[in-house]
């Protein structure tokens, strides 16, 4: 599938949905959501319940999906908004999706981060330590001070500095897989943890000149360049690749959200590493793997805004 017209031509009815939703949630067999039992699961004639005969509740195949209590009739704008999320690479906002599928704002808004959690299952399973050359460096998101009205100004906080701003620190395995966290400052002791928990052991890693990176050198082969001496590229040793995301994200924080929230930040994170860990792939096999992470990643309207 190409086009958007092409996939809800397929995924147009609930029962499309359905059908294609328990081919992926029980690819090893039916199974209750409530008490895991695959012993027996019995099928009411609308295809739209079940019931188990271990624990006798009637369930849908929804329980527990990122769908959670959704109208089942809600599904094909669903997977409408699980294209339209996916497929564009600076992302799509709550207020354009809701014109889109045809839903109010905040009901898109409460979808997006119900995908978004499902992304952030998808680079917690991606799982495994990144190694080889890796190429690491750290971003400020937030407005720029001399954009803001004079009385909301905040002196000293231009540049580095995490007093308005939010720090994202991101590793990227050349040829492979990208990870980023919102942490609370760029300080060594923060990023030297988050660095050894996801980079094997005597990889070569590819900075710039940032002085919190000093520690990195008893446990890595670490190349810098000197980004503050205007060198950016030093043979094979560069933080291009890393650079090339931070572009890419700071495009659809600007351009399609405006602002993100300190507290909601690092699903909009995850969001744009699944995006980029699986930009090879079709957009059908995206959505498919979004949705197989989704089948155990419920997200609740009183989790998300607590």
């Amino acid at each position: 599938m190409k086009s958007i017209i092409e996939f809800m031509q397929e995924f147009g009815t609930v029962e499309k949905c359905l059908e294609h939703l328990a081919a992926i949630r029980w690819k090893n067999g039916a199974y209750c959501p409530h008490c895991g039992s695959f012993r027996k699961v019995y099928h009411y004639s609308d295809g739209k319940r079940h019931r188990c005969g271990d624990c006798n509740k009637v369930f849908r195949l929804t329980v527990g999906t990122i769908f959670g209590d959704s109208a089942l009739k809600m599904l094909p704008k669903w997977f409408a908004a699980i294209w339209l999320e996916t497929g564009h690479c600076k992302g799509i906002s709550s207020v354009q999706l809701a014109k889109d599928i045809g839903v109010t704002q905040k009901t898109a808004w409460f979808m997006l981060h119900r995908i978004r959690n499902a992304a952030a299952k998808h680079n917690i399973s991606g799982g495994g330590m990144l190694g080889g050359d890796v190429e690491i460096d750290e971003t400020y998101i937030g407005g720029k001070e001399k954009n803001k009205h004079a009385s909301k100004r905040i002196g000293g906080t231009q540049g580095r500095s995490g007093k308005t701003k939010s720090v994202a620190f991101g590793i990227k395995e050349r040829g492979g897989k990208v990870r980023v966290y919102h942490v609370g400052n760029a300080a060594s002791a923060v990023i030297t943890p988050v660095v050894i928990q996801n980079v094997a052991l005597g990889s070569t890693v590819n900075a710039d000149d940032c002085r919190a990176y000093g520690t990195l050198d008893n446990f890595y082969d670490v190349n810098r360049v000197n980004h503050s001496a205007g060198e950016y590229v030093r043979g094979a040793h560069h933080t291009n690749g890393i650079e090339s995301i931070w572009a890419l994200l700071k495009r659809g924080h600007y351009g399609t959200y405006h602002h993100w929230s300190r507290k909601h930040l690092q699903r909009y994170l995850d969001e744009f590493s699944f995006r980029q860990n699986t930009k090879e792939l079709s957009a059908m096999e995206r959505i498919n793997t979004l949705l197989g992470c989704g089948m155990n990643a419920r997200l609740t309207r009183k989790e998300l805004i607590a």
